[in-house]
């Protein structure tokens, strides 16, 4: 699902056509402030767009930069990609109206798409971009390559490739650098497929238009919400999401990560996603045996009833986690740190329970023990100057909760058609000769 809102922000609003008239209508006819489409959304979060303002590393005014920009990559979402891949012009020769520095997208190819992955997005997540566009502004540009304005594409993992075309740019002229036509408040929706989803923008401007990569549509201050899925309580603790691994924009082996973060106790820091952690209560099973009264009397006995809890996760086992009895891992000291708690990893406890069993009933023992799943992120610590070259990975935990108590159901109830048939039954016995109608001889041996 794609959904596109235009705020169009023509050359009189900008100031740039001195015409009294037609500001004084512009003006009657938009409201004093314009509010996104998602302003009102309930649940929306922000979402931390690295550089989304593209002004890292700085940028000198004066002509076309093309030094990588950080916290993006291009083309591949290794380091920072394809050489080149952007051109950035600064917020003074840009014409944003804010004065914002801008990316020029260059080639209609894969190799050029301009991408970040999205942090602290998860599958599932509804993700609203919004960001500003404008026709380029190069002095290569011809009057006819922005005439009818620019085409790109964005696209989000999950969702469809939005297809965009920028205002158009009557009053270019060659060899002189533009000001742009910009409109703001472009956005763009998509439902995450996948955690840390892609966000690419890509040049769809033919080769005969470009300039040889020289005139491309520009793109400026791009920001995100979301809105996150439910927590999803039914999920066993035996069927957890896979743990995942990010090296920069690059998704990686779990085992790079965990051999990262694994290197010294403060190489990581964790940090649970609260809203997907919490302490809960499994499904009851029955514990031991099923007692069943099938005489006359009210009976009593005494029994054990053992608990034995462990821990779940996928992590390769030089991760340390779930810990075990010996000495904790970098990794398993990082998640004590970040969850305030070295939880108890695997537990053994029993109880005594008196049993009273009325006649012709049943007795059990159900127990249901206290968990508690934890979701977050081990991230580089302190984080690098270039996002680029910071780790992350994620994992859930399930393991025996250190804050609930387990509970003990001890039941009784009427027996069951198939224990009432077993309580019936004839005592097994051997056959004898002797018939009923038969009377009983003398035994005559002493």
């Amino acid at each position: 699902m794609e959904i596109t809102v235009n705020i169009v922000q023509t050359r009189a609003v900008m100031g740039i056509v001195p015409a009294a008239g037609l500001a004084a209508a512009l003006c009657l006819g938009l409201p004093a402030t314009v509010r996104p489409a998602y302003a009102d959304a309930p649940g929306t979060r922000p979402v931390a767009v690295v550089n989304g303002d593209f002004a890292l590393p700085a940028v000198p005014a004066g002509s076309v930069n093309w030094s990588p920009v950080l916290g993006w990559s291009v083309g591949s979402t290794a380091g920072s990609g394809t050489a080149a891949g952007v051109g950035r012009y600064a917020g003074a020769d840009s014409g944003h109206p804010d004065g914002k520095t801008a990316v020029m997208l260059r080639f209609p190819a894969a190799a050029y798409g301009f991408k970040q992955r999205l942090r602290g997005v998860r599958a599932g997540a509804q993700v609203t971009v919004t960001f500003d566009d404008s026709p380029g502004i190069a002095a290569a540009c011809t009057p006819a390559s922005v005439a009818q304005g620019q085409s790109y594409t964005v696209e989000g993992a999950g969702g469809e490739a939005g297809e965009r075309s920028t205002a158009p740019d009557p009053d270019k002229k060659l060899n002189t650098l533009g000001k742009g036509v910009w409109r703001t408040g472009q956005t763009y929706t998509f439902t995450a497929s996948e955690r840390e989803p892609l966000l690419t923008f890509t040049s769809k401007v033919p080769a005969p238009a470009n300039a040889g990569g020289n005139c491309g549509p520009l793109i400026a201050n791009i920001r995100a919400v979301q809105v996150s899925p439910p927590v999803d309580k039914t999920m066993p603790k035996t069927a957890l999401p896979p743990s995942q691994a990010f090296y920069g924009n690059d998704a990686r082996p779990v085992t790079e990560a965990v051999s990262y973060c694994n290197g010294a106790p403060g190489r990581c820091v964790f940090t649970p996603e609260k809203e997907y952690s919490y302490a809960y209560y499994e499904p009851a099973q029955i514990n031991g045996d099923t007692y069943i009264n099938c005489t006359r009397n009210a009976l009593t006995r005494t029994r054990p009833v053992t608990f034995a809890g462990r821990s779940y996760g996928d992590l390769p086992a030089a991760a340390g986690l779930p810990g075990t009895t010996g000495t904790p891992s970098a990794l398993a000291q990082q998640f004590a740190a970040g969850t305030a708690a070295g939880p108890p990893w695997t537990t053994t406890s029993t109880h005594t329970v008196n049993e009273a069993l009325q006649p012709s009933e049943a007795s059990w023992i159900e127990t249901q023990a206290g968990r508690r799943r934890t979701e977050g992120w081990f991230v580089s610590d302190p984080a690098p100057a270039d996002p680029n070259t910071e780790w992350r990975l994620y994992t859930v935990l399930d393991y025996p909760a250190p804050e609930l108590s387990d509970r003990v159901y001890q039941r009784t109830g009427p027996m069951t058609a198939s224990e009432k048939q077993r309580c019936q039954a004839d005592r097994p016995t051997a056959s004898t000769p002797v018939g009923v109608n038969t009377p009983a001889g003398t035994n005559r041996s002493s």
